[in-house]
């Protein structure tokens, strides 16, 4: 197996991308467009099709063995708790199958603090990076699968091997110290984003309560230099902002963000009130 990557030998570096969904799709393509020998494999078959010229797999054994792992699977909140069943899962399938050789696993996946010190163990000899995606499927030209992203590794050896591979695609990387810190740096992101939309939805209310223009507030506020308030919808939606906020609220006491998810919720409870 690659023991360095190498951009002499990179046609020889085998890609495999775990998870064929909204990330993990464009990610295959990414790296099938940069000249790697790459695979995709999903449990769900559905997802295999339609990749074409990329080999696809629903059946792990069919998977050829790797250099490269990119974990793109789905995280969930389940049970009063950070469910990250399919990265263990996954990353199971990833010991076992490469055993005896030393591949570089970077999870792409968002996961809750913890979790990829929780991966390493399952492996003898490994370099694995946490790189989390930054993509939004709106805005792919400027928010794609291409563009500036943190990565946290086990040790010096894995960050090199994992920068050499994300920088030949054309992604450049800011190193933060540990897995743990690269971690949170996703959930913080997403978190962050969901208080400043409960912040416009908590003063639309306010501003209902008084008979005062949400919106002639909102414009007034943002003349201000350092003002930039949000748009006040319909609600948080979506996958990623409720789960990582949740991500977040479970590592302490964190009476902000569980005033803002219950502000998000009455807010919702409001606007189906006024239909």
């Amino acid at each position: 197996m690659l023991r360095e990557f190498d951009q002499t030998n990179w046609k020889l570096t085998k890609v495999c991308v775990i998870g064929l969904g909204n990330v993990g799709r464009p990610t295959v393509h990414c790296i099938h467009e940069r000249g790697f020998p790459v695979y995709g494999y999903d449990i769900d078959k559905r997802k295999t099709l339609g990749l074409n010229p990329i080999a696809t797999f629903s059946d792990w054994s069919q998977v050829p063995s790797c250099n490269i792992y990119i974990v793109c699977v789905n995280t969930s909140w389940k049970n009063g708790k950070p469910d990250m069943s399919n990265v263990f899962d996954v990353c199971h399938k990833i010991a076992r199958k490469e055993k005896w050789n030393e591949p570089l696993v970077s999870i792409e996946s968002t996961v809750a603090v913890g979790t990829c010190r929780k991966v390493a163990e399952m492996f003898d000899k490994a370099h694995l990076v946490h790189v989390p995606h930054r993509f939004w499927a709106k805005e792919q030209e400027k928010h794609g699968v291409v563009q500036e992203r943190v990565i946290g590794a086990l040790n010096n050896e894995s960050l090199i091997k994992a920068k050499g591979f994300y920088e030949s695609l054309g992604i450049p990387l800011y190193p933060v110290s540990s897995l743990e810190a690269a971690e949170l740096v996703k959930i913080t992101e997403n978190a962050y984003r969901f208080v400043q939309i409960a912040f416009v939805e908590q003063l639309r209310l306010l501003c209902e309560t008084h008979g005062i223009s949400f919106e002639e507030v909102r414009r007034g506020a943002n003349r201000k230099w350092n003002v930039n308030l949000l748009e006040a919808r319909d609600g948080i939606k979506g996958e990623c902002l409720p789960k990582d906020i949740r991500y977040l609220a479970s590592l302490g006491d964190a009476p902000l963000l569980l005033g803002a998810m219950e502000t998000d919720k009455k807010y919702v409870e409001h606007i189906k009130s006024k239909k």
